[in-house]
């Protein structure tokens, strides 16, 4: 890109500095301020305007979270006084019916080697190189309960979809315990798709449609799925893999859009 990346704060001033009084503009933010895009270059507790789900931050569970909300209890959707501020269309399948059959909560992140969801860079060869293949990580406890191999295949379900990954062993990916619950992660990395000269599944197809209130990003940091060692199915058979997880759960097209 040929530049270098822009600071959240003003680069030539140092953090002793303190305006004059009666400065007014960018002259007005001390070198101890950085949060430029606030006009008076601080971080915001209480933002009274800008925020669908403002003033103040609360904590509410993810979608697909196998516990109760402590703070708000029975409520796993943001709710302000004009409008529900977690938006899910009638698309959604998830609900906390999921419980049942998936058991394990997944959650995505990035790597260094590929950017956003891989459409840029799976096509270079140094980075297909770096990180070739589509995995995950699953705790050396889970790996021992499921009979998942280090470096062979596994599949990971929802109630959206199956998708298959290579098998990272690792105490990278530790249990949880969540009130009182013990709860296994796995984790997959977002970059990959079909196209490009490293392919594979796209950990997004395992998430719903349930979305931030101020930007919409979907939520893939709590997804409840199950995880089988060896490939996943392919064609008709993959539909009825994942619509029996459903049907087992007791999930329908209506699950999850209730208002």
């Amino acid at each position: 890109m040929g530049r270098h990346d822009i600071a959240d704060f003003i680069a030539d001033r140092p953090p002793s500095y303190r305006p004059e009084e009666g400065a007014t503009g960018v002259a007005a933010i001390a070198g101890t301020d950085a949060f430029i895009m606030q006009a008076d270059g601080k971080a915001w507790l209480f933002a009274p305007a800008g925020l669908v789900d403002g003033p103040l931050p609360a904590h509410y569970e993810p979608q697909d979270s196998p516990v109760q909300n402590l703070l708000y209890p029975g409520r796993s959707t943001i709710r302000s006084g004009r409008s529900s501020a977690t938006v899910t269309p009638g698309t959604s399948r998830a609900a906390t019916s999921q419980a049942r059959t998936c058991t394990l909560r997944a959650t995505t992140y990035r790597l260094t080697e590929h950017h956003t969801a891989g459409g840029m860079s799976r096509w270079l060869p140094y980075l297909s190189e770096l990180q070739p293949e589509f995995f995950c990580e699953v705790s050396p406890e889970l790996a021992a309960e499921r009979g998942l191999e280090h470096m062979g295949w596994a599949t990971i379900i929802s109630a959206r979809s199956a998708i298959e990954a290579r098998v990272m062993v690792t105490r990278r990916m530790p249990s949880l315990t969540v009130q009182g619950k013990r709860l296994h992660q796995i984790g997959l990395p977002y970059h990959w798709g079909r196209n490009g000269i490293t392919t594979g599944d796209s950990a997004n197809e395992l998430s719903h449609f349930s979305l931030d209130p101020n930007v919409h990003i979907q939520e893939v940091k709590a997804l409840a799925v199950d995880i089988q060692p060896g490939r996943r199915p392919r064609g008709p058979a993959l539909r009825e893999l994942v619509r029996s997880y459903a049907e087992r759960a007791g999930i329908t097209e209506e699950t999850g859009t209730e208002v």
